[in-house]
C-alpha cells in the first residue's frame, strides 16, 4: 500500500498501543519510535510507567539505549543527567544548578496488561478514555479477567514495519464478507447491530455466525473501535475468548500490528496457558493478521468503493464516523 496516497494523515488523534506491560517491568527502560517521535518508556521504582521523547537536551543521547531508572527517574547513558517522568531535569551529577529546559512527556494508559499512549497533534490532554475488555462489555458478558489465562506472553503478537494505515485496519470491523474468502470461514457471520457511542469515541458492532449444522446462530462477537488505533472483540458462544487488535503509526510509511488474546480457562486450572492452547492460539488465531496482511500490504485505497447493497450502510458510516479522528483543534 502507498500511504502517501492516502487522503488521510499518519497522525490520527486517539489512543494506540505501544507495548505489553511484561516487557517493561519496574525499573527497566525501552526505547519506542512511534508517530515520527523517537520514546522512551521506564517504570520506576513506584510501579508507575512514564513516556516521553528520547533524547536529552544535553548532548543529545538516547535514553532508551543504556539509560538507567533512578527511583522514579531515568538517567542519561553519556552524563548521568538524570530526568524525572514529568521531563523535568532534575539533577546534573558534576554540578549543582539543573537546567529549566523539560523533554515532552506523553500520556499514557495501562489496562489489562497492555500499555497505550495518547497522541495528539495539538498536545491536547486525552479528550476520552478507552474501552475496557471486561468493564466495558457487561451488557454482553459478564465474564472476569481471572477467568481467563494471562495474556503475557503466550497469547500476543506483533507485526513491525507493515506499509499499512491503522485505518484500514479497522474497515475489518464492518465487513462481513471477508471471512469467508480471507479466512475460510464456512458461514458468512451477520451484522446485528451497529451504534456510535461514548460520546462518539467508540463504533460498535454485534455479529452473529450460524451453525452450519442448525443454521442457528452458535456464536456471537461484540466490537468495540476506539478511533483508528484500537478494537476490541468478545466472542460469545461456540468459543469464549477475547482480541485485541490494536495499529499505532511508526512514521508516514509504516505501523506496527498488536494482537492480544485473552482465552478462557479450564475448570479449576489457576496457572499460565498450556501448551496445547498456546499452540492452537498461535496457529488459528494469531495467524488471522497474517491472512489479512496479504491484503492490505498491497490494497490501493479507493475513496469512492462500488459497494454491495448490504455493505454501503455500514461502511459509509463507519467512514464517516473514521473522519472525525484527524486535523481536530486543541481542545479547550
Amino acid at each position: 500500500m502507498n500511504l502517501k496516497e492516502l487522503p488521510f494523515s499518519m497522525k490520527p488523534v486517539g489512543w494506540f498501543q505501544i507495548a505489553w506491560s511484561g516487557e517493561i517491568p519496574v525499573g527497566e527502560v525501552k526505547a519506542l519510535r512511534y508517530f515520527g517521535e523517537d520514546l522512551v518508556a521506564f517504570r520506576g521504582e513506584d510501579g508507575a510507567l512514564r513516556l516521553m521523547n528520547a533524547h536529552c537536551h544535553h548532548m543529545g543521547a538516547h535514553l532508551g539505549h543504556g539509560g538507567k531508572v533512578k527511583g522514579n527517574c531515568v538517567t542519561c547513558p553519556y552524563h548521568g543527567w538524570v530526568w524525572s517522568g514529568e521531563g523535568k531535569n532534575v539533577e546534573i551529577p558534576y554540578q549543582e544548578n539543573t537546567i529549566n529546559k523539560r523533554i515532552k512527556t506523553w500520556h499514557v494508559a495501562e489496562q489489562h496488561g497492555c500499555v497505550f499512549m495518547w497522541h495528539d497533534p495539538t498536545d491536547s490532554a486525552p479528550r476520552w478514555g478507552l474501552p475496557h475488555m471486561f468493564d466495558s462489555f457487561r451488557e454482553f458478558s459478564d465474564r472476569e479477567e481471572s477467568e481467563f489465562y494471562p495474556i503475557f506472553p503466550h497469547g500476543t503478537r506483533r507485526w513491525p514495519n507493515e506499509p499499512v494505515h491503522p485505518q484500514i485496519t479497522f474497515e475489518n470491523s464492518v465487513d462481513s464478507m471477508h471471512f469467508r474468502y480471507v479466512h475460510d470461514s464456512p458461514l458468512d457471520p451477520m451484522l446485528l447491530e451497529m451504534d456510535i457511542r461514548d460520546d462518539n469515541s467508540v463504533f460498535r458492532t454485534l455479529f452473529g455466525f450460524k451453525s452450519v449444522r442448525t443454521n442457528n446462530i452458535e456464536m456471537t462477537f461484540d466490537t468495540r473501535t476506539t478511533g483508528v488505533g484500537c478494537s476490541f472483540n468478545v466472542f460469545k458462544g461456540a468459543y469464549n475468548y477475547r482480541v485485541l487488535f490494536s495499529a499505532t503509526p511508526i512514521d508516514d510509511e509504516t505501523s506496527e500490528l498488536f494482537n492480544t488474546i485473552w482465552w478462557e480457562r479450564k475448570d479449576g486450572d489457576e496457572g499460565d496457558m498450556p501448551l496445547a492452547i498456546q499452540e492452537r492460539i498461535k496457529n488459528e488465531i494469531l495467524t488471522t493478521v497474517d491472512e489479512d496482511l496479504v491484503v492490505w500490504r498491497h490494497q490501493k485505497y479507493v475513496d469512492r468503493p462500488m459497494l454491495a447493497k448490504q455493505d454501503v450502510k455500514a461502511f459509509n458510516m463507519l467512514r464517516k464516523w473514521q473522519a472525525g479522528f484527524y486535523d481536530l483543534p486543541p481542545a479547550e
